[in-house]
């Protein structure tokens, strides 16, 4: 019994989409120009939020295919936020994968805020601020479902 109460709670700490209807914290980034900006000036949008960094060989993997989606689907606020030590380091690893995004970047504390375990992440936050989805891990961003899955989670 003890065994299965344990591998319950792996199960669902290590699950990649968990649900929360959980408000976002005010989570803040810094924009390439130095500028900080916050969720709360996005509140009345929603939007996906996704964390990453260079130095993060699953995020590595995945960043080019994140980058192409979002680059088809500019109709969705999308923040993709880097978690490198700097900014510099960020902007050097999207410009050598060729990668089209903006350079944006915040720290662990700020992505503690908002409960992240672990890089990659995607968080759906709906336009009341709730965050309709957590994805931990490298998604298959080409993959319908998950696109689909993405759209609904941005309804209210």
């Amino acid at each position: 019994m003890k065994k299965s109460l344990i591998l319950i709670a792996v199960l669902f700490i290590s699950c990649p989409f968990m649900s929360s209807t959980a408000q976002a914290a005010d989570f803040k980034w810094m924009d390439q120009h130095g500028d900080i900006h916050t969720l709360a000036e996005m509140k009345g949008k929603p939007l996906v939020l996704h964390l990453w960094a260079s130095w993060c060989p699953p995020c590595q993997s995945e960043l080019p295919e994140f980058a192409k989606w979002l680059n088809e689907h500019p109709e969705i606020n999308t923040i993709p936020v880097s978690l490198d030590n700097n900014l510099e380091d960020a902007a050097a690893f999207i410009t050598a994968k060729n990668i089209t995004m903006p350079a944006l970047l915040s720290d662990s504390t700020q992505a503690g805020k908002l409960g992240v375990r672990g890089l990659p992440t995607t968080l759906i936050i709906a336009a009341d601020g709730s965050i309709s989805q957590r994805h931990l891990g490298p998604r298959d961003w080409s993959d319908a479902s998950f696109k689909q899955q993405i759209t609904q989670g941005l309804q209210p």
